[in-house]
């Protein structure tokens, strides 16, 4: 081809670039020109108060832009930083603030937020910050130095109940830009609420009037959640209402050391163009939601949202269900009646799961309860519906379950307003089943936002810890969900065995969190909801129908994951609910009370009966050297204390071979570096922080994020071989009737000759008694790890009957004084189990601990029925049981108000677990364990006659100038007294 000219003004040639510019300029001027009129007119005031001019003339050139390309203003901008986004939309209606939040970043935490509405509703212009701290108030600033003047002045004229003193200290607790933001109106308004939630992770609200008399102003504040998460669901609530937001604000105030306090505020217009009348069933609903949204778990919104009729009330009613019965129901089939599966059922049966909902909130409506007649009758409608209605053979478990946990519901919270989650006062039978068969005395189930919780407790006076299990993951929350009532069950079982020294029977509480659950928020509803339960306050327990009747007081100690500052928040928090005694509500407090990680309590226990346990194997401890492995790290409690005490005691002796943790695991033949050990213990730290500089040859730790690091870890305890094996840590039921075979060596022989266990459960009945028959030598928990619930009774009753600044002057004192008390109970234990054990070698020791356990119990209980009756001799014998039992310290502080003060009850059981104990650690148990119930008390007595003798003969002894004095004085008090009461009258000593 030749060559042609081309003509550059051809259509789609660039052309020239002064005609582009041009033509774009007049474009762009052209849009400005209708834009800027119409966002100066339609923008609300509020919007040009909070934004600078800099930051409006960036939206208007974005907004410009949009609307000259003739698209729909949908886009958001971002500063440089990332620290601010602004989003637009071009329609304002419900939802519209709720769709924007979800999508904003989970991985930086939201600071404040500003919702601005366009007045005709084509703009909705929505600016987010985030970032660690907002920059605070500065008092040096002309601005901000001005709006405090202002308003003192206000609250001087207008709030005199709000001095300079405390506005100063509100302004010091905002940020500068909240600061700048506020009229000293709204400021007032503002720490009024701030008023009513300082301190507690509660939630207040208001329903103010605007000068759009077509808008509301809802204002929550709230403490100590999530501040993005908040304002999605609070605006996700209000588009579930078709409640239009046309401005929004999102603020945070420091609350000190209780956290922060998030103030959302939403200006608001109801259907229609309406106001929400603070008088209409509609405010009295939203209102209702708002207070509980912060705790409603994700699975109740889910169902609340995506059944309109159903509303969020029933729905928390029904998913609360759903997670109870599920505990039952998994026993029968765990496929059948997994979580998920109970939800679709429910979903398909929704009409008469509404209709037990119903049933459940109005048998329990303080305003106009449903009488046990009318209750009983509708529950038959509903059961003949359920078997006439659905065909599904488990959607009709599903529904009769329902039914069967609604009519074991002793009481309730639900009618409480603002309660941090649901709890349930249930009949223990309700979930009683063949694997469950010994019956609790009472059952709590808490039912909250990313948790479920069981409290059993098998006396009314009882103690156990609180545990919370996090999880990671779906699969792991699945597998701990189905055994979450069984945990509890076992462990506050095994604590009623454990309990056997002390007046409190056995308990114990767990709480599973989901994987995106958080440990502090859940432990906090958890105890708060049980509060609600418990209080004397009259407030609460007037939105309490009890069809149980009966008072309860609950005593709760620290377990896994609870820390000193949760410690600290729930004795503070039962002393602001009016709870009677705030203080024994909790143990193991760090300064009024006895930190059980700080004085090792537990593990003081566990290091006697490990010495007990290598003598029967014959290795002297105080002269041999043994070797041992652990689970539990030195940054444990019970873990690290075993490891000082057992160094403290025994030196070089010990030779800890291995220990696993959650970080991962150190192996050492030759012995881990004892120095480098008590390093760790000393700073908290786990196994995998262990200086590998002073491993010996062979020596290896391996974190447990690196190649095997994980299998090595869980495998510790049955690879290497040892004298002894301590578990201080791990899940319960880690060896079990699958896996006991791989505690063997390849020879078949058992990798260690002694298990002291000083973690619960964490072998099965059935591994303990397999490894028995083996050769095995087995304390089992409830004998070796007793102390530490030894301890708390005493924290409780000091607490009881001293405040804390009497307290805190005997403590010392005290500490010490229990310290020796748990070393000489827990080798009266160790030592009659081992004498039992040489009698009866062919019985496991861990049965022999259960019998020995069961029996105390069972004298207990036999001579508590019979302490009402005894004569003024005898009371005067029993009550020195009582003298006996306690720290001599305590028993001169209080003086006579230990008769006065202490509840009946309590003393009682000191009384008749004091006198038990004393017999059945010096004489056994087998003459116990088949007399008859109404012949214990009558030779309790006598007993204790006879001690009371035999004390007498040793003082004459001692007189006396006979030769082998001693020796006979030594027989005199170690001699078993049962077989030489032989046949007198019960009344002669």
């Amino acid at each position: 081809m030749g060559h042609q000219d081309i003509d550059t003004t051809t259509e789609g040639h660039p052309g020239d670039p002064s005609v582009l510019l041009e033509e774009l300029s007049e474009g762009f001027r052209a849009t400005a020109e209708e834009v800027v009129p119409w966002f100066l007119e339609q923008m609300p005031l509020m919007y040009f108060q909070d934004t600078d001019h800099v930051t409006q003339l960036s939206h208007l050139r974005a907004i410009i832009a949009e609307r000259a390309s003739g698209l729909p203003i949908t886009l958001t901008l971002r500063s440089e930083d990332g620290s601010q986004w602004t989003s637009m939309r071009p329609l304002d209606e419900p939802g519209v603030l709720a769709e924007l939040v979800s999508e904003l970043p989970h991985d930086q935490p939201l600071l404040a937020a500003k919702i601005h509405t366009a007045n005709d509703g084509r703009l909705v212009l929505d600016t987010f910050e985030f970032g660690q701290e907002p920059s605070p108030y500065d008092h040096h600033d002309p601005a901000q130095a001005e709006k405090l003047r202002q308003t003192i002045a206000y609250a001087r004229e207008h709030e005199q109940i709000w001095n300079e003193r405390e506005i100063r200290d509100f302004f010091d607790r905002m940020s500068a830009d909240y600061v700048l933001t506020l009229t000293p109106l709204r400021m007032c308004r503002h720490w009024q609420l701030y008023q009513r939630v300082t301190g507690t992770d509660g939630t207040a609200l208001t329903l103010e009037p605007e000068y759009d008399t077509s808008l509301r102003r809802i204002v929550v504040a709230v403490g100590n959640a999530t501040r993005r998460s908040m304002l999605e669901r609070i605006a996700r609530r209000l588009s579930h209402s078709s409640i239009n937001i046309h401005r929004a604000y999102l603020d945070t105030i420091d609350d000190g050391d209780n956290g922060f306090i998030s103030v959302l505020a939403f200006i608001v217009q109801a259907p229609e163009g309406r106001p929400i009348e603070p008088e209409s069933a509609l405010w009295h609903e939203i209102r209702k939601d708002l207070l509980r949204i912060k705790w409603l778990d994700g699975r109740t919104l889910a169902l609340g949202y995506g059944h309109p009729e159903f509303g969020l009330t029933r729905a928390e009613v029904i998913t609360a269900l759903a997670a109870l019965v599920h505990q039952r129901l998994v026993k029968d089939n765990p496929f059948a009646f997994a979580p998920d599966r109970i939800e679709r059922l429910t979903e398909d049966t929704l009409p008469l799961a509404s209709g037990i909902a119903d049933l459940f909130l109005e048998r329990f409506d303080p305003d106009a309860p449903l009488d046990e007649n009318a209750f009983h009758r509708r529950s038959d409608e509903l059961r003949t519906r359920i078997e006439g209605e659905v065909d599904l053979e488990d959607a009709r478990t599903v529904l009769h379950g329902f039914l069967n946990a609604v009519r074991a519901i002793l009481r309730t919270n639900f009618w409480v307003e603002g309660r941090y989650a649901l709890s349930l006062r249930i009949d223990p039978s309700l979930l009683t089943t063949e694997d469950r068969p010994e019956m609790p005395y009472g059952v709590f189930f808490v039912h909250g936002r990313c948790f479920n919780a069981f409290h059993v407790r098998f006396r009314d006076i009882a103690r156990g810890g609180v545990r919370a299990v996090p999880t990671s993951s779906a699969e792991q929350h699945a597998r701990e969900g189905e055994r979450l009532y069984d945990e509890a069950y076992g462990l506050a079982h095994a604590q009623q065995l454990k309990n056997k020294d002390i007046p409190e029977g056995g308990a114990k509480a767990t709480i599973l969190i989901d994987p995106e659950g958080r440990i502090t928020r859940s432990v906090k509803a958890f105890v708060d909801a049980l509060l609600d339960l418990i209080t004397p306050d009259e407030a609460t327990r007037s939105r309490i129908v009890d069809t149980n009747g009966q008072d309860e007081l609950l005593y709760l100690g620290p377990d896994e994951h609870i820390t000193s500052d949760l410690i600290d928040w729930i004795v503070d928090r039962a002393q602001r609910r009016g709870y009677p005694t705030p203080t024994a509500l909790m143990s193991s407090k760090p300064g009024a009370g006895i930190s059980h990680r700080e004085y090792g309590v537990t593990s003081e226990g566990v290091a006697v009966f490990l010495e007990v346990a290598l003598r029967s194997v014959d290795i002297d401890p105080a002269t041999q050297p043994f070797t041992l492995k652990m689970t539990g790290g030195p940054d444990g409690d019970v873990g690290g204390n075993c490891l000082r005490i057992l160094f403290r005691e025994h030196g070089d002796r010990v030779r800890v071979v291995g220990i696993a943790d959650g970080s991962g695991c150190g192996e050492d033949l030759g012995g881990l570096d004892h120095e480098e050990l008590l390093r760790l213990v000393e700073s908290s730290s786990p196994i995998a922080s262990f200086n590998r500089d002073r491993l010996g040859p062979g020596g290896r730790i391996t974190a447990i994020d690196e190649p095997e690091g994980v299998h090595l870890r869980n495998t510790l305890h049955t690879r290497l071989v040892a004298d002894a094996f301590v578990p201080c840590g791990g899940r319960p039921n880690t060896l079990h009737g699958g896996n006991w075979r791989d505690y063997l060596d390849a020879e078949g022989a058992p990798s260690s000759r002694v298990i002291v266990e000083g973690a619960n459960l964490f072998l099965t009945k059935e591994a303990r008694r397999e490894l028995s028959e083996l050769g095995v030598l087995i304390f089992r928990d409830s004998s070796a790890n007793k102390c530490g619930v030894i301890t708390s009774s005493y924290e409780i009753i000091a607490c009881m009957l001293l405040d804390e600044a009497a307290f805190l002057q005997i403590k010392e004192t005290f500490v010490q004084q229990v310290l020796e008390k748990l070393r000489r109970l827990a080798r009266a234990e160790a030592e009659v189990l081992a004498r039992l054990h040489r009698h009866r070698p062919q019985v496991p020791m861990p049965e022999m601990s259960t019998r020995l356990s069961r029996v105390m119990i069972r004298v207990a209980d036999a001579i508590e029925a019979a302490l009402e009756d005894l004569d003024e001799d005898d009371t005067t014998l029993v009550r020195q049981l009582v003298v006996d039992h306690l720290p001599a310290v305590l028993v001169d502080a209080v003086g006579d108000r230990l008769w006065t003060e202490t509840p009946r009850p309590y003393l009682k059981w000191i009384m008749a677990k004091s006198l038990s104990a004393r017999i059945v650690y010096r004489e056994g148990f087998e003459y116990l364990e088949a007399m008859p119930a109404t012949a214990i008390a009558r030779l309790a007595l006598r007993y204790l006659r006879m001690e009371l003798e035999r004390r007498r003969l040793v003082e004459v002894v001692d007189d006396s100038d006979l030769e082998d004095r001693d020796r006979i004085a030594t027989l005199l008090l170690d001699a078993g007294i049962l077989s030489t009461m032989g046949d007198r009258p019960d009344d002669e000593p």
